[in-house]
C-alpha cells in the first residue's frame, strides 16, 4: 500500500509539475505572439489565443493519460496498451465505470489518477480564465 502511495503521489508531483511547465510555456508564447503581432496575431488574437490553448489543453491530457497508461504497464498491471489506456482515462475523467478495476495492493493508484485528473481539469479552468483575459490586457493603462 504504502509502494502504492509512494508511486502514485511521484506520478503525480511529475506530472502537475510538467503541467504547469508547458502551461506556462504556452502563456509566454500568446505573451509573444501579443507583444510581436506575429503571424497576423493583432487582427484575430482571440482565435488565436483560443486555437493556441486548445492544443496546448490536448498536449496536457494527453501526455497525461499516456503517462498513467504507461506506468500501469510498467507495473504489470496491465498487459496491453488498450486497457491501460481505457482505465487511465475513465479514471483521470473520474467516471470510473467500474467495469475494469486494479489489483488489492494497487487500488489506490485509481483514486490518485482521479484526483490528478481534477486538479489538471482545475489547471485548465485557470489556464482558459487567463486566455480570455490577454486581449483585454493589452488595453489596460
Amino acid at each position: 500500500m504504502f509502494f502504492a502511495l509512494f508511486i502514485g503521489s511521484s506520478m503525480m508531483i511529475g506530472s502537475l509539475a510538467l503541467s504547469i511547465m508547458l502551461f506556462g510555456i504556452a502563456a509566454r508564447m500568446l505573451r509573444w505572439l501579443n507583444d510581436t503581432n506575429a503571424f497576423g496575431y493583432a487582427r484575430l488574437p482571440l482565435v488565436f489565443d483560443l486555437g493556441i490553448a486548445g492544443l496546448w489543453i490536448l498536449l496536457v491530457l494527453t501526455s497525461a493519460v499516456w503517462g498513467w497508461a504507461a506506468l500501469y504497464i510498467v507495473l504489470g498491471l496491465f498487459d496491453r496498451l488498450e486497457p491501460a489506456l481505457y482505465f487511465s482515462i475513465a479514471s483521470f475523467t473520474t467516471v470510473g465505470y467500474g467495469d475494469v478495476v486494479l489489483e488489492p495492493g494497487w487500488r489506490l493508484l485509481a483514486g490518485m489518477t482521479a484526483t490528478h485528473g481534477l486538479l489538471t481539469f482545475g489547471l485548465f479552468t485557470a489556464f482558459l480564465v487567463e486566455v480570455f483575459n490577454f486581449p483585454t490586457r493589452a488595453r489596460r493603462p
